[in-house]
């Protein structure tokens, strides 16, 4: 953090941009909650109609989504006609409760000021900010086994894997990715707890499918497919994508890869080193994250529809911001420096692109029946990312100020958190005086 002064204990400076940071969480969360815009669209549309037939006249909508996430919506139908809009904020209040569990299960494991680096990114950065303007499921699976990993480290393992368990059973995909942690956890550790969490969440899925659709497999997604463009894999219903053509895009391309959305994971390895306790949870979350990658990498829909970012994936924002958040703080030679320094100013920026532009301005890529919607995949200039920065809207709501004014001041507190920024200046300082 800051460097002490004479007469200022490290001690103090330390607590003073500790709290400035949780500050700053707080204040992100007071935005994305009752400045930034909601709705209920899409798939947050349809998992609210189902709660709503559910509360209201007590039938099971045979639809696809689970039931699990939309439940804890419950008590909003105590507020009227109101339900509506506490519904679409929602997952500000999964955001919420995300930083309070994180901080508090990360307490033994990481240094203060870590901590409140990681909440901090967690909830004003990446992914995360724009998941929270609506209904979807993805924020409440990801909240729940991100946490439920720390969880899992701190030898909480009930309580830990009954929330991946949760998360898991609100996602049904993500079975995959929970049977390959739960084999690691068994390789690594000799532990069955992770194939029992497994086991009883397999449970719960196919319970749930026999009583809301009458069958233990039928999940809703039977015969599922999307319209057919100059593609050669559009059209075809299930996993029929190619597994490399999609590990590719969801690895690589502009609009939809975790390179650019989540960054923050190549450090994975880097934050591993440094802080040997967090081993088992950044293993369970890669592995985790790979089994996801696997699964939706062929699924014909591998890009979440019509949505920003890749969604399917969020989850990725639990190991992408813990090894930013360590590496911050962490010496390092100038090129990791710089490495680091980059990865966390783009993750702050795709925050901003997620929470305050989405994806305004990219219509064409629906026009005509969704004819060019790859646009949005591959190309840079219509990436979600790369559009405001490509062409810059002609003027910003006052929400949207506010939210780029809270990023400016993220950028500027992550920047200082740790001796990155020093390196590399010294080193281009170093570089200048060699070459006047």
């Amino acid at each position: 953090m800051d460097q002490p002064t004479a007469g200022q204990p490290a001690a103090a400076l330390s607590r003073r941009a500790v709290l400035v940071t949780l500050g700053l969480t707080a204040a992100a969360i007071a935005l994305l909650f009752a400045v930034v815009p909601h709705g209920l669209y899409g798939d947050g549309y349809v998992r609210y109609l189902k709660i709503d037939a559910l509360l209201r006249e007590g039938t099971l909508g045979p639809e696809r989504y689970s039931y699990v996430g939309p439940l804890f919506a419950a008590p909003f139908w105590l507020f009227g006609e109101t339900r509506m809009w506490w519904c679409a904020r929602f997952n500000v209040l999964v955001l919420a409760a995300a930083v309070f569990a994180g901080w508090r299960a990360l307490r033994p494991l990481l240094p203060v000021d870590e901590r409140a680096a990681f909440v901090l990114l967690l909830a004003a950065t990446g992914m995360m900010p724009h998941a929270t303007r609506d209904f979807y499921g993805e924020a409440f699976s990801a909240v729940l086994v991100g946490t439920g990993f720390m969880l899992v480290n701190r030898a909480r393992t009930a309580i830990g894997w009954s929330a991946v368990v949760l998360g898991v059973v609100n996602t049904p995909a993500s079975a995959v990715g929970l049977l390959l942690a739960a084999l690691w956890r068994t390789w690594k550790g000799r532990r069955l707890d992770g194939l029992i969490a497994f086991a009883v969440a397999a449970g719960l899925i196919v319970l749930e499918n026999m009583i809301v659709r009458g069958g233990p497999f039928d999940s809703g997604y039977h015969g599922d497919r999307g319209v057919v463009t100059v593609l050669p894999y559009s059209g075809m219903p299930g996993f029929s994508y190619p597994l490399l053509f999609g590990l590719a895009s969801l690895l690589f391309s502009f609009g939809k890869g975790l390179l650019f959305f989540a960054p923050g994971v190549l450090l994975v390895a880097h934050a591993r080193r440094r802080r040997p306790d967090l081993a088992t949870c950044l293993d369970l979350s890669v592995v985790f994250l790979g089994g996801l990658l696997l699964v939706y990498s062929q699924w014909w829909a591998w890009y979440g529809g019509w949505t920003w970012g890749p969604r399917f994936l969020l989850f990725a924002i639990y190991p992408s911001s813990l090894a930013i958040a360590v590496t911050l703080t962490a010496p390092a030679a100038w090129p990791r420096s710089a490495v680091i320094l980059a990865i966390t100013w783009w993750t702050v920026w795709v925050g901003v692109s997620g929470a305050a532009f989405g994806v305004d301005g990219l219509d064409e890529c629906i026009a005509n029946g969704y004819a060019l919607e790859y646009l949005c995949w591959y190309v840079p200039e219509y990436s979600p990312v790369f559009r405001p920065l490509v062409l810059p809207p002609g003027s910003l709501a006052p929400w949207q100020q506010a939210w780029m004014v809270l990023a400016a001041i993220v950028a500027a507190v992550l920047t200082t958190a740790g001796p990155a920024l020093s390196t590399a200046a010294d080193r281009l300082a170093s570089t200048i005086r060699r070459n006047p």
